[in-house]
């Protein structure tokens, strides 16, 4: 099997119930490199929150849900908002009480606010965080704008934020968070740009998810893995089963299958 690329979702997929790493994969991924596979995690978290927790700059990493790619500590494509967009986003959150906005970058992420809550919800997710006076004079290449409200983004920020909605994807991200990506930006994209610029096949690809943000990246690759733990309708499109992220479930299968 002539597999040349790998990659895996963080949360519910590589990372155990604990949030914590298989101490099987570095072992695994050193064997991986050796063989020349590129092993990607594929994630929604900031580039530089991955790279954290593999400490290795020395990978291939699918962040921002697709909309950044980065290997050997180079973003090799962001799928970058547009400045008009950027300026329209911002002054609507700040007319929106309690919700604050955090500018998604290459180089970093960027914030206004020092309010404690959000300061401390915002630590959990960027690894790389600056505070500017002001957005609008951000000076990096953005990818996504993340709003927070604490609590209440669905019922608070998110309807208001539909406003923007025909210029970009405004998508429900969680229980205090909302998310603005240019429309079609996803995992699948982002494996799709990266085969593309490799000259590697779906054929040639594997992935492994669990939840429906990582469909399209199951959908574009050949050989697509569903974790046990998986969402039913994540396994329905799946080629093969994975066993959980609390059984190694990445790590055995990867095995199993070379």
């Amino acid at each position: 099997m002539n597999i040349k690329l790998i990659a895996a979702d963080l949360d519910g997929t590589l990372l155990d119930s604990q949030k914590q790493l298989s101490p099987n994969l570095p072992a695994l991924l050193r064997e991986l490199r050796a063989k020349g596979i590129r092993f990607a995690p594929a994630s929604g978290r900031q580039y530089y929150n991955v790279l954290a927790l593999f400490g290795d700059e020395n990978m291939t990493y699918i962040a921002e849900n697709g909309a950044m790619v980065f290997e050997n500590g180079r973003c090799l494509f962001a799928d970058e908002l547009p400045r008009s967009l950027l300026r329209e986003a911002t002054a609507l959150v700040r007319t929106l009480p309690n919700a604050y906005a955090i500018l998604a970058g290459e180089h970093s992420a960027w914030c206004e606010d020092d309010e404690p809550v959000f300061n401390e919800n915002a630590a959990m997710y960027y690894a790389r965080l600056r505070r500017v006076p002001n957005l609008d004079e951000v000076d990096d290449r953005i990818c996504k704008i993340a709003v927070f409200e604490r609590g209440n983004a669905e019922h608070g920020c998110w309807p208001a934020l539909q406003a923007l909605s025909g210029e970009a994807q405004v998508v429900l991200s969680g229980a205090d968070w909302v998310d603005l990506m240019n429309p079609g930006v996803n995992k699948g994209g982002a494996i799709r740009q990266l085969c593309q610029k490799l000259g590697i096949s779906p054929d040639e690809c594997m992935a492994f998810g669990d939840y429906l943000n990582d469909r399209e990246m199951l959908e574009a690759v050949t050989h697509s893995f569903a974790m046990a733990n998986a969402h039913p309708e994540i396994q329905a499109v799946c080629r093969y089963q994975a066993p959980s992220n609390d059984e190694d479930g990445v790590v055995r299968a990867i095995r199993n299958f070379l």
